[in-house]
């Protein structure tokens, strides 16, 4: 049975979960991770976390404000972690080890399973992760290029 309950409901019982070395099966919610998770269709698994966390992992935890993120992990800061969402540019500083509620080890896309740590699945977050200032350039380039043609087409 499915059932919609919103996070804030459900992530204390998500953290008991998994703490106690159970998985945990949810849809998330939001495009920050596109293309990888596409918002309320595909699935994510949640596993208890092993510290320290490897790079590119895909970690799911609690901001300061509350608010509960998934995004992956692109590096460290001393004893703090930086996080970033596949669709976003900016990083997050400062996320603390206890904030970190479980780490994605899975997630299924049109009924199929994808391993966090199939070959293909490495290369996808290295490319990824690494040509985030190209994929802003290109985004920058092509709005600016939609405003020129607008701005063109609407002189005619």
């Amino acid at each position: 049975m499915n059932k919609l309950v919103s996070i804030d409901e459900i992530a204390p019982i998500m953290k008991e979960q998994v703490e106690h070395g159970g998985k945990v099966v949810f849809t998330p919610k939001g495009n920050s991770m596109r293309p990888l998770f596409r918002s309320n269709k595909d699935t994510v698994t949640l596993t208890k976390p092993h510290f320290p966390l490897k790079k590119y992992s895909i970690i799911f935890y609690q901001r300061q404000n509350g608010q509960y993120v998934l995004h992956r992990l692109v590096g460290r800061r001393g004893q703090y972690y930086v996080m970033r969402g596949d669709n976003q540019y900016m990083n997050e500083y400062n996320i603390a080890q206890e904030q970190i509620i479980g780490v994605v080890s899975a997630f299924q896309r049109d009924g199929k399973s994808y391993n966090m740590t199939e070959k293909t699945y490495k290369l996808y977050s290295l490319l990824w992760t690494n040509t985030v200032y190209i994929r802003m350039c290109y985004k920058i380039l092509r709005r600016t290029a939609g405003k020129i043609k607008r701005k063109v087409l609407r002189k005619k």
